[in-house]
C-alpha cells in the first residue's frame, strides 16, 4: 500500500510538473450585453525558470483570433523580478505584440515588487515600454461607456481603499489580491472587480487546496458581492512556491460587456 501511494503521488507530481501547467483554458464571461465591448484579462504569468514565457505564446495566439477591444493585466509579470532583470528581453518583445484598439492597462502585483520599491520601477518600466497604461490608484475612461479603475497591490503597496469608478456606462475595478474587496469602502459601485493572485489555488484536490494571503475568502471565478457588483478572480497562468498546477489550467478570460 505504501509503494502504491508513493508511485500516485509521483504521478500526480508528473502531471502537476510536466501537462496541466502546459494546458490552456479560455473562458468567456458575459457580464452585460448592450456594450458590444470584449475585455480581455490575463493575470499572474509569474514568468520563471519553470514558467517558461514560451507558454505564453498560445495565449498571444488566442488573443490575435478574439481580437478584444481591450486587454488588462492584473499583476505578477515575473515570479522574481531578479529573474525577469535577465530575461526581460523576450517577455517585452511577447507584450509589446499585443494589440487592442481601446489599449492595455495593468497593475502591479506582491511579486512584482522587490529590494526597496525597485522590483516595481523595473516592472512598471517595462510594462510601459510594451504599451500598457499603469493605474497606481488611478482610473482610465474610455468614452462614455467603460471607466477603468486600477488598485495599488494590497500587501506591498500603498492601496486607496476610498477609490470610487469616475462616470461612465459600465465601471471596472482592477485589484491584485482578491481579498481587497473586503476593504473597499466603494465596491458595490463598482459594475465588476477582477483580480488575480490565488491561482484558484493553483493546487485542487477536492477539498483541498493552497490558501494564500489575499485570497482566502475569494480564490476562483465569479463572485455576486454583498454590497453589489461583481467579482471575477482569474486563476492566471504561472506558478508560485511549488513549480506544479493540478486541478486549476492556466486560464485566459474574455468579459463580454
Amino acid at each position: 500500500m505504501i509503494r502504491l501511494f508513493l508511485d500516485l503521488v509521483f504521478l500526480l507530481f508528473l502531471y502537476g510538473a510536466f501537462i496541466e501547467p502546459h494546458r490552456k483554458k479560455v473562458r468567456h464571461i458575459k457580464i452585460s450585453e448592450d456594450k458590444g465591448l470584449k475585455i480581455a484579462h490575463f493575470s499572474d504569468s509569474h514568468f520563471a525558470w519553470h514558467t517558461s514565457y514560451r507558454r505564453f505564446r498560445k495565449f498571444v495566439k488566442v488573443l490575435e483570433q478574439e481580437k478584444p477591444d481591450l486587454i488588462l493585466f492584473s499583476g505578477d509579470l515575473f515570479d522574481k523580478v531578479s529573474w525577469g532583470e535577465r530575461h526581460y528581453q523576450e517577455v517585452e518583445g511577447l507584450l509589446t505584440g499585443l494589440e487592442a484598439p481601446l489599449g492595455k492597462l495593468a497593475i502591479l502585483g506582491n511579486h512584482d515588487f522587490a529590494g526597496n520599491g525597485q522590483g516595481s520601477k523595473f516592472v512598471s518600466q517595462l510594462l510601459e515600454r510594451s504599451g500598457f497604461q499603469l493605474l497606481v490608484n488611478a482610473c482610465q475612461t474610455i468614452d462614455d461607456r467603460l471607466s477603468i479603475s486600477g488598485l495599488d497591490d494590497l500587501r506591498e503597496g500603498r492601496p486607496d481603499f476610498d477609490i470610487q469608478p469616475e462616470p461612465a456606462d459600465f465601471s471596472l475595478l482592477m485589484i491584485h489580491e482578491p481579498d481587497t474587496v473586503l476593504s473597499l469602502k466603494h465596491a458595490g459601485d463598482f459594475d465588476l472587480i477582477i483580480a488575480g493572485h490565488s491561482h484558484g489555488g493553483q493546487i485542487r484536490i477536492g477539498k483541498l487546496r493552497m490558501k494564500n494571503n489575499g485570497s482566502k475568502s475569494y480564490d476562483r471565478g465569479l463572485y455576486e458581492l454583498p454590497r453589489g457588483g461583481q467579482l471575477f478572480v482569474n486563476s492566471g497562468l504561472g506558478q508560485t512556491f511549488l513549480p506544479i498546477r493540478i486541478g486549476v489550467p492556466p486560464e485566459i478570460v474574455f468579459y463580454e460587456l
